[in-house]
This record gives C-alpha cells, structure tokens and sequence, in this order.
C-alpha cells in the first residue's frame, strides 16, 4: 500500500439504514452486515454498545481499523510505534502492535494518520498482510483493480470468500470502505462464526459515547456475573436507562452518593479514582464496588429480576453508576 494517503477529518454519525420500498426481499431480510456487526458486539471487537448503534454506513478510519484488528487478534501487546500522530491514548497499543507486525508502516515513516479514511483497496491490502500475504489465489474478475500492490490481497479476498465485489466485475479499490463492509469482511475472514441476532431498543440519540461503552460494559459484566450463577440474562428497559442516568448526573451534580426514592431496586456507586479512567476501567471498577457488597451482590444477581436500567455519569467529579432493577 502506498504511502502518503490522503488525509480526511474523521466523521461520526448515525445512520438509519433505509431501504427502497419496492425492495421486499430487503425489507423482510436482515441486510448483509446484520450479523458480521453482531458477531462484532459480540466478541467486543467494537466498543459500541449495540448492533444498532453501530453506524454500518460510516466511513472507516485508519485509528478505528487498527483498534478493530488490534481486539480481533486479542489486543496484544507491541514495542512502541514511531509516530508521532498518535495522539488518542486508546490507539497507542492498536498502532503498535500493526507495527510491530509489519501491517502497517504508516503514511510517512513519523506519521499514521488515524483520523484519514481508509479505501476498499487499502483495506484489502491490510487484511491481506495480517493473513501473512498467502500467495497463489487465482486471478479476480475485477476490472476495476488496476494497480499492481492491489492484485494479490484482492485476488486472495475473491479466492477466499471474503468478498464478492460490488458487482460481479467490480471491486471499487478507490471507494471509502464502511463500518458495515470492515465488519463483514473480518467475520467473513474469521469463517462466519454463528451469532443470534439481538432485538435492542436502538441508540441512545445524543449519549456520549464514553457514556454508551461505560453502560454497554457494566451490562456485559452484570449479565456474565448472572450467567456464571446460573440465572437469565437482564434485558435493559430505556425508561429505567433514562431514570439510572438521570440519578448519577444529579448525584455528579449535587456532589453527593445516596439512594433515589424511585420504584426500583437500586445500586448506586462512584469513584475518584476512575475520573481518568476509560470507560471499561470505570465499569470494571464500579462493578466490582458492588460486587464486594453482599447487598448489591443480591440485586446483581436476585433471579427475580428481568429488566435493568443502567446509567453512568461522567464528569470532573468522577464517575457515578446507577443499576435499577425490575420484575417486569
């Protein structure tokens, strides 16, 4: 892949993935990203919180591309990379290690980029090197790949199953690869694991992301704390989300720790000490407050329940957690 790659500010969206009307085989099935980007929530390869808040049509970024490799090889660790760029602390690592291991060697020997978009054939080129460049695929039908770096990761992708192109002779190399087609190429290069599609209650509209991948964290590990005691899993109702997020920004604001007079089962927590954390550091934190707390603990897993609220709050004072919990 050549160096020098034109460089874009990244843009975050959500996008609701509208279909033609006439299209009735598209409305009544999943479109081709459902489960790719499931199977990526799944082995929280993103941090996003639900498959539906995934953005399938958004571009990609080189810095998110790194963090998706960098999860789906199991976050290893890597000497320090050279560039000077970098400047988000959650990539250092994701960088690094495509470094480290030849996938990567940036834009310019001093700089990678993270915010620059990535194009199909970029992508491929990418993929292709962390497989170990296999050789030997037979030719691809494309006649739209034209340069010769993209010849042999487009021709293995074809060969291997991973992609079908965007018709039957196009691959389109110069067009921004997506969220959704990052996804399903990974899942497809990962053999299409099975995965159950999960009905949400759509995205939070205007949740700040840290808050979404801090509340999206304390539900996983509520739920495996659940599972490894054997009890059913807990559904999170947006009108005890509302009510959960509600009460730790008033408790954020009011500088103060204490109990709501709401109708629920509730755990409350906060801590100091997380305020620079990530939002999985101050989940993982503030879970394992209550979990060392035989009252919580009983809330965390009373097999009575079956909804939960769950909502965070971030700010100079720290972080502040609210579980509620609920029988219906």
């Amino acid at each position: 892949m050549p160096r020098g790659i034109r460089t874009a500010m990244a843009v975050t969206f959500i996008v609701a993935v509208m279909v033609p009307a006439h299209d009735a085989a598209a409305v009544d099935e999943p479109p081709y990203f459902a489960a790719p980007v499931q199977w990526m929530v799944d082995e929280r390869i993103t941090t996003t919180p639900t498959a539906s808040c995934f953005s399938p049509l958004s571009p990609v970024t080189r810095g998110e591309t790194a963090e998706f490799l960098w999860r789906m090889e199991g976050a290893l660790d890597a000497v320090p990379h050279p560039f000077g760029d970098v400047g988000t602390e959650s990539l250092h690592a994701p960088v690094s290690w495509l470094f480290a291991e030849g996938i990567t060697t940036g834009t310019t020997d001093t700089t990678y980029s993270p915010d620059a978009t990535l194009t199909r054939g970029e992508f491929a080129a990418l993929l292709h090197r962390l497989a170990g460049e296999p050789i030997g695929a037979p030719d691809h039908p494309f006649v739209d790949v034209i340069r010769n770096w993209q010849q042999g990761p487009v021709a293995w992708l074809f060969a291997s199953g991973i992609t079908t192109g965007t018709s039957e002779t196009e691959f389109s190399p110069d067009a921004l690869v997506t969220r959704g087609q990052i996804a399903t190429f990974l899942y497809r290069y990962q053999g299409r694991p099975a995965v159950d599609l999960v009905a949400d209650d759509g995205c939070v509209s205007g949740l700040p992301a840290p808050l979404a991948v801090a509340e999206s964290e304390s539900l996983h590990l509520l739920n495996e704390l659940r599972a490894a005691m054997g009890r059913q899993k807990l559904k999170r109702n947006p009108v005890m989300d509302a009510f959960a997020r509600d009460w730790s920004r008033v408790m954020h604001d009011g500088n103060f720790m204490r109990h709501s007079a709401g109708p629920y089962g509730e755990n409350v927590a906060m801590t100091l000490s997380a305020t620079g954390s990530t939002p999985e550091e101050a989940a993982e934190r503030l879970h394992n407050l209550w979990v060392t707390s035989a009252s919580h603990f009983d809330n965390m897993t009373n097999e009575g329940y079956s909804s939960v609220g769950i909502g965070f709050w971030n700010g100079p004072g720290g972080w502040y957690a609210t579980h509620v919990f609920s029988h219906t």
